[in-house]
């Protein structure tokens, strides 16, 4: 069978009562349902990798689709092509019950494509330097990475690539097909399979900063004019976190949580990408930021994208 099937999540968001990370959803009754994590730990991600991006950009992709335990889905907003952009990515979240939760595992499980780790890369026959879509589903009580690289780049009516048979272009099809379907829930999820009404602006707990000095930077790029703004908290910019030998430019990765994650969102949502910031002498510090969705520790890798 593709996922096994176990009791599943009580009905409803996270209540109080709602079971700790890393426990799985209590049975509701006598109702069966795909076994899944609870809390906050991740069901299902998407994320991306690889690609033409140098490491300093990759470090900073959110994943695309995240939906927890507790039923978060969080998602990338719109996005615009304006530069500079806003500093942080538009996350917005919405809150599914443990039956749309289960909906969405059927989905899944529909494919016929979760029942063990799938690598599907016929496309670089076909594609150079595109990115790899990779879908992490911890359910059934396993966790099963299915990573597909060129997602959507085959059109319904395509000829198989050279080196791509036809049940490889099917899967391809078919992963391209969910992959829609996962990030326009709405599209197709009843309106019962939602504890909120609505989506709303995603404020993450924590993020990883990533600074570096640009004291020797014109404050201007060309003709756009730069915004220096104060340096938020106490810590001292030029000593925060520790250094990333990868980036090669003496960028440094900290992590803010709790007041100081509060205090660096209101900071970031009133920033731009071309914004540097002042520690009220004569340096300036440019930032990254990385906001961390509820599965992921509050930590610094050594490198984000490899």
């Amino acid at each position: 069978m593709l996922l096994v099937l176990s009791a599943c999540a009580a009905a409803g968001g996270a209540p109080s009562g709602s079971p700790p990370d890393g426990a799985s959803s209590p049975p509701p009754g006598d109702s069966d349902g795909i076994e899944h994590p609870a809390g906050s730990d991740a069901i299902l991600a998407i994320t991306s990798a690889g690609g033409m991006l140098p490491v300093q950009f990759q470090v900073t992709n959110v994943p695309l689709f995240v939906l927890t335990g507790d039923g978060r889905v969080i998602v990338q907003g719109a996005q615009t092509l304006e530069f500079p952009g806003p500093a942080l990515p538009p996350l917005i979240g919405r809150q599914l019950t443990e039956e749309g939760i289960q909906m969405v595992l059927s989905a899944l499980e529909d494919t016929n494509l979760f029942a063990g780790d799938l690598e599907l890369r016929g496309m670089q026959n076909m594609i150079a330097d595109a990115t790899d879509t990779i879908f992490t589903l911890n359910a059934g009580g396993a966790e099963t990475v299915v990573t597909v690289y060129g997602i959507g780049m085959l059109l319904p009516d395509m000829d198989p690539p050279p080196g791509v048979d036809e049940a490889e272009l099917e899967n391809y099809r078919v992963l391209s097909t969910l992959y829609d379907r996962l990030l326009m829930l709405e599209d197709w999820l009843p309106a019962d399979a939602w504890e909120t009404d609505g989506w709303m602006p995603y404020e993450p707990e924590a993020f990883r900063l990533y600074v570096r000095d640009v004291t020797d930077q014109p404050v201007e790029d060309g003709d756009l004019p730069g915004q220096v703004r104060a340096w938020p908290t106490e810590q001292d910019p030029a000593a925060f976190g520790g250094e990333i030998a990868d980036f090669g430019d003496g960028t440094r990765c900290g992590v803010v949580e709790g007041d100081a994650a509060a205090a660096w969102f209101l900071e970031l949502t009133n920033a731009n990408q071309n914004t540097t910031w002042s520690d009220g002498g004569d340096r300036r510090f440019a930032i990254q930021p990385r906001p961390l969705l509820p599965h992921e520790a509050p930590v610094c890798p050594e490198l984000d994208a490899g």
